[in-house]
């Protein structure tokens, strides 16, 4: 979580303006916009009402691994396919939240509602893990070693949230993406796992 401004951060922020939303009429739908605050706030760790819906993405502290963990789970939320380079383009959640709404082609209508959790499975094995893991990576399973670091197999922060969608999907759990960086092999995550 980012630490609290300093003295001068606060003073600088006290001397720009407020804040606005945009005049071009572009208002999000509310629904999606706190739909999509929720989110933010969750993906973040920071408190819904301490977000801005025009506030840049980069001072809440929407950095490139976060940025790619919030697009899967927007994606997964309202049932889109955007790609996470979309939170460069629309920089706040405002400009964000109206994009949404254009993708999900229901700017009035309330968002797709999350799918049933699917049935319990017994949690997955490094084996069971590297099958998902090569489906993310179009490679095959037996070229992908349970030892070797998630860095080392190519899994950059979008393949890595794409990877952790897919398994919170198929076992029914909520890890964030970010996961993959204290357990850092396909071993190590599937023991993690087993604990959760």
């Amino acid at each position: 979580m980012p630490s609290a401004p300093t003295a001068p951060a606060r003073r600088l922020f006290a001397e720009r303006p407020a804040l606005r939303p945009p005049q071009d009429g572009s208002a999000a739908p509310a629904d999606v916009l706190a739909t999509l605050l929720g989110l933010l706030a969750d993906v973040t760790g920071r408190e819904a009402c301490t977000l801005h819906p025009w506030q840049p993405f980069p001072e809440i502290g929407l950095d490139s691994l976060l940025g790619t963990e919030f697009v899967a789970t927007v994606n997964a939320r309202f049932g889109t396919a955007i790609k996470g380079a979309a939170v460069l383009d629309h920089p706040s959640l405002e400009a964000f939240a109206v994009y949404v709404a254009r993708e999900t082609r229901c700017a009035a209508a309330p968002p797709v509602t999350a799918p049933a959790a699917p049935p319990c499975r017994p949690l997955p094995s490094a084996d069971e893990l590297r099958e998902e893991l090569a489906q993310v990576l179009a490679c095959d399973p037996w070229d992908l070693d349970p030892c070797t670091p998630f860095s080392d197999l190519g899994v950059d922060a979008r393949a890595g949230a794409e990877f952790m969608t897919a398994v919170n999907r198929l076992y029914g759990l909520r890890e964030r993406a970010v996961v993959l960086h204290d357990h850092p092999d396909l071993t190590a995550l599937a023991a993690h796992l087993a604990t959760a």
